[in-house]
């Protein structure tokens, strides 16, 4: 049972994480190709290449999480591995980042708060290595998964769905400029991409309860009375 639960908080946690090295990623465009475009932004200029790679490589590292996540809810192999170098690479680019953000203009959110969790899910997925937890997790192998998989798989798309929703309220005033919050620019396309996640995290929870409801009538179905002739 320990095992299990351990796997579920994996998966929810490289789920989200992968989901905050897209949303950075794709929050940093501003400043990698176009810090000309405001005045608040100017000094960012000369490190542009710098943010450009950053970015490049910050939603590779997204898009190999959400692989992982995928691997690592299906039981496939290398699902861990792929996970760590996701983390790791999250990590360098944050921390290149942060460093040349806070350099030019004293700031290093919202990056710092990729960078903190990706470190925190790092950290929690090498404690899973420890031998005695980790033959516990089975996060590769034949064995029957009864569901687990595709009920972690869902609740991670549904908390990166959420924070997909809700990323006005937590990068929007690193983002706001001039009393203009430039995540609003984004509203539709954040939108769509949020319910979508939502959406598809719902698809295996709904048809576990549904094997479930059908399992259960089946069950009691081929029940056959047993009938007492003693008397």
């Amino acid at each position: 049972m320990l095992g299990k639960i351990l796997r579920i908080i994996g998966i929810i946690l490289m789920g989200l994480a992968s989901a905050l090295m897209i949303l950075g990623g794709i929050g940093t465009v501003c400043i990698a190709w176009f810090p000309e475009n405001w005045e608040s932004l100017a000094m960012m200029a000369p490190y542009k290449l710098i943010f450009q790679t950053a970015v490049i490589f910050t939603i590779l590292a997204g898009i190999l999480g959400f692989w992982a996540t995928i691997k690592l809810a299906r039981r496939k192999p290398n699902g861990w591995n792929m996970a760590v170098i996701a983390l790791l690479l999250s990590l360098a680019t944050a921390g290149t980042k942060m460093y040349f953000s806070n350099m030019a203009r004293g700031s290093v959110a919202p990056t710092n708060m990729r960078f903190y969790f990706s470190l925190f899910v790092l950290l929690y997925f090498l404690a899973l290595r420890i031998p005695a937890i980790w033959d516990k997790i089975r996060f590769e192998g034949d064995q029957p998964d009864e569901g687990v998989g595709g009920l972690a798989g869902g609740a991670a798309a549904i908390v990166a769905g959420g924070l997909t929703l809700t990323v006005h309220l937590w990068a929007g005033p690193s983002h706001t400029v001039n009393g203009i919050n430039y995540v609003a620019y984004l509203q539709t396309e954040l939108l769509a991409a949020g319910v979508g996640l939502i959406i598809v995290g719902l698809i295996p929870l709904a048809l576990d309860l549904w094997k479930t409801a059908v399992s259960r009538h089946t069950s009691e179905t081929l029940k056959i009375p047993v009938i007492d002739n003693r008397a």
